[in-house]
């Protein structure tokens, strides 16, 4: 491995007299779970002289440039691992090493924590279409581990240079005071042992123990059959059984599985009142469930009237042609849009931060008590404050054989306060009428119910690769409710009121349009 030293470029200009000049592009790009399209500068990449053709360009974010990251530091000799569990990217030198996270400002440079400059975090992106690349902060890293990077505005090109590294014998043991860092090792918790006690008549506690720290951890519930579930990440199942039988308290047993990504806990169980999960010690956690003595299904329901919003708004004079949807046994996957680590959008209200990962929770929550009162299945990819990947979300609705797929989302625009209305998005390649109908019609039925509730601007359907609905093997739609930039909206979006219609016309959209769905065998 190369022992990298800081060195100042001399003046090469004349070795780019090839490379075409900095220039505006405009790109679709597909990050934080929506499409932008990008119109800022596109620069040629120089590393040690040698000029690269990365699979996607710089994309300067508050003028700072994200590059990819395993194609650079690869290219001077450092080592670049990825993560995926934790979204976390080491890279690492001979002199030193950087920690870093998808969405986090906050890195660790030789295990001390500091912050990234400018707020500029690394990042998922991708063409609409092509790969997603790992992109990060060129500056921050690379002087981070001894490079030298430069701008040349002149010749449009990002340098990075190396040279006056070293080759260090790949034979001799250095000395412990020139010693590299060692990267911590990633360590791979396994599940050794699953517990349960029937605390009473009608609740039971499981226990679930890891040989080491459980570093991250996601739980939820679904509906036919019910189930309690929880998910370690990057944990694997140890010498425990992969069934244990329950049949009390309204728990029938507890069923363990694993992947390249989680372990998974699953707790089957019959009329769910509530549950609870904590992490009681670094390695272990409790599952408490409760269930209910019966269950009553509410008969179908008429929609609800809306609630007024104290913010006028116009309202189309289209009046809905029916009264009521009969309750159905295909599940719904409900998805708010971002979480824990990842705030999405930020508006200020009164001087306050209005974060979307909130907002997009609250929506959603109000989507799934409508409908499970009228009778209906769902299930939904977050519960809390976690983050779900953008590919485990419609994993899940795969999964779990899903009628249909919605994810709810807050719009905004930099520098815009006027932009406004509600627009829903389907994926074009995944559009096909297997169920009996379009993800292009779902999107139409949600934005026509959004629109009679919520009186907004009518922004349309349209189309966008979206790595959450282009991944649905089901009709599957992406709804942007608002725009958290426009003083008006943000307001009436903070609301119960206007959070209620906004739900409304969303789950009466998606009642619409199972009326049509054949779910496949």
């Amino acid at each position: 491995m190369r022992k990298f030293s800081v060195s100042v470029i001399a003046a090469i200009v004349f070795l780019f007299c090839s490379i075409t000049l900095a220039s505006a592009e405009s790109m679709m790009l597909e990050y934080d779970g929506r499409t932008h399209v990008y119109n800022g500068e596109v620069y040629a990449l120089v590393v040690n002289n040698q000029l690269l053709d990365p699979p996607l360009s710089p994309i300067i974010f508050n003028d700072r440039a994200l590059v990819p990251v395993r194609e650079i530091f690869e290219e001077v000799g450092a080592t670049v691992n990825y993560i995926n569990d934790t979204q976390t990217i080491e890279v690492i030198g001979d002199d030193s090493y950087v920690t870093m996270r998808i969405n986090d400002n906050v890195a660790y440079v030789n295990g001390d924590k500091t912050n990234i400059p400018d707020n500029v975090v690394p990042k998922l992106i991708s063409k609409v279409g092509g790969e997603t690349k790992t992109m990060v902060p060129v500056r921050f890293i690379s002087e981070t581990i001894g490079l030298d990077v430069q701008f040349d505005s002149n010749d449009g090109a990002i340098l990075i240079d190396s040279d006056g590294y070293t080759l260090s014998d790949e034979n001799q043991v250095p000395s412990i005071d020139e010693a590299a860092p060692t990267p911590q090792p990633v360590i791979v918790p396994y599940v050794t042992d699953v517990s349960y006690e029937v605390t009473d008549e009608r609740s039971v506690k499981v226990t679930v123990q890891t040989d080491s720290d459980i570093q991250s951890y996601t739980d939820f519930i679904l509906s036919s059959p019910e189930r309690v579930i929880l998910d370690i990440a990057g944990a694997r199942l140890g010498s425990v059984d992969d069934t244990i039988n329950v049949n009390s308290a309204g728990v029938s047993r507890i069923r363990l599985g694993d992947n390249d990504e989680r372990a998974r806990i699953v707790v089957d169980l019959t009329n769910l009142k509530k549950y609870n999960i904590e992490k009681v010690s670094s390695n272990t956690i409790e599952i408490s469930v409760m269930t209910k003595k019966e269950t009553v299904t509410p008969a179908p329901t008429a929609p609800s009237k809306p609630i007024s919003t104290p913010v006028p708004t116009k309202k189309p004079s289209t009046q809905p042609t029916h009264t009521a949807w009969p309750a159905s046994s295909r599940l719904i996957v409900l998805d708010a849009g971002h979480g824990g680590t990842d705030s999405g959008a930020v508006g200020y209200l009164n001087g306050n931060v209005v974060l979307e990962k909130n907002l997009t929770l609250e929506i959603t929550n109000r989507v799934k008590k409508i409908l499970e009162n009228a009778g209906y299945n769902v299930s939904m990819t977050r519960m809390g404050d976690t983050l779900p990947t953008l590919v485990e979300r419609p994993t899940q609705a795969n999964e779990e054989n899903a009628a249909v797929f919605v994810s709810i989302h807050i719009n905004s625009v930099e520098n815009a306060p006027e932009a406004n209305g509600t627009e829903v998005f389907y994926a074009q390649s995944n559009n096909g009428d297997t169920y009996g109908t379009t993800s292009e019609k779902l999107a139409t039925n949600i934005l026509n119910r959004m629109l009679y509730y919520m009186g907004s601007t009518n922004r349309g359907v349209k189309t966008a690769e979206h790595a959450v609905t282009k991944r649905c093997e089901m009709p599957a739609a992406l709804a942007e409710v608002g725009f958290i930039t426009n003083p008006t909206e943000v307001y009436n979006m903070t609301t119960d009121e206007y959070q209620q219609k906004a739900a409304q016309g969303i789950a009466e959209g998606i009642m619409i349009t199972l009326r049509d769905i054949t779910v496949p065998d």
